[in-house]
């Protein structure tokens, strides 16, 4: 049991590691997003303050509009990283109060150092902690389970060697399988407590990588959004002429939906109509005509 726990505990630690430099990243990005919007609306202030006629500031509602959609945007990301935080705090406070009541139970109190923390609230599902908070709670939680794993060691030995020191012979027996299955149960429950963790650690870096792409995406949108240096105009319109003739209900095949764009397309202005025959498969049946208006051909098809 020692070695797998040793690899265990050390593997808690490193994931643990990856997750706490995850969320580091996230708040750095978050403050260059914080800082990236503060120029927006800085720089919307200038102009407003040097072009004051009311033609600019037409114009320049738009700059402000598009301030206010990154802002809004940005919120709901910071409430998003915040409930995060909460999260990873709820988790890991309420199981380390587990883990003490249980090792209360098991363990004599002079064997047990127990650190105090910041109280989780639950009407508080916004409230941030400290990042040097969930790291001390987390490494808390590895000392007592550690302590736990002691324990079980002290009793293994102490079954080991019981006969020996006390020279009592078979009458003992069922004595001493009552002390195995008491250690078993406590070994049990160390593993379920790494469970427990294992579980947050992964729930918790998915999460947070999700949100660590997204506020990524988001700091490039605004950073590109700023650094655009060009005005639009009326070239930039796309002339694409294609549009949709048929209803979302109506399941046309891509090759149905060609013939009607040519026949639209060509000289003589074809209409397609579309027939169900006896095996209930589509047909089409090209019918030249000449047609005046996009409006007449809509008519006709209906």
């Amino acid at each position: 049991m020692s070695n797998t726990y040793i690899f265990q505990n050390d593997k808690l630690k490193n994931s643990f590691k990856n997750i706490i430099s995850i969320k580091k990243e996230i708040g750095l990005t978050k403050n260059n997003v914080t800082s990236k919007l503060n120029q927006l609306k800085q720089l919307h202030g200038e102009l407003i303050k040097d072009n004051n006629k009311h033609i600019f500031l037409f114009c320049l509602d738009s700059f402000y509009y598009q301030y206010k959609i990154f802002a809004m945007e940005f919120e709901h990301v910071k409430k998003v990283r915040a409930i995060l935080n909460n999260r990873m705090y709820c988790d890991y406070y309420k199981l380390h109060n587990i883990i003490i009541k249980f090792c209360k139970e098991h363990i004599p109190d002079e064997t047990l150092n127990v650190q105090t923390f910041p109280v989780y609230k639950d009407l508080e599902p916004y409230q941030e902690y400290r990042i040097e908070d969930i790291s001390l709670l987390h490494e808390s939680i590895l000392n007592l389970i550690n302590t736990l794993y002691n324990e079980t060691q002290t009793k293994t030995d102490t079954i080991l060697h019981y006969n020996d020191n006390h020279k009592v012979g078979f009458s003992i027996s069922n004595f001493l399988n009552t002390l195995t299955h008491e250690n078993r149960i406590l070994q049990e429950q160390i593993t379920l407590y790494i469970n427990y963790i294992s579980f947050f650690h992964i729930s918790q870096k998915k999460q947070l990588k999700k949100l660590h792409i997204r506020i990524q995406d988001f700091y490039k949108e605004v950073d590109e959004n700023i650094n655009m240096n060009y005005t639009f105009s009326i070239d930039d319109i796309s002339n694409d002429d294609s549009f949709d003739l048929i209803n979302e209900g109506d399941n046309l095949s891509t090759t149905e939906l060609a013939a009607m764009a040519d026949a639209i397309n060509s000289k003589e202005k074809q209409v397609v109509v579309i027939n169900q025959n006896d095996d209930n498969k589509a047909e089409i049946t090209d019918k030249v005509v000449t047609l005046p208006s996009f409006k007449s051909l809509s008519d006709t098809v209906n």
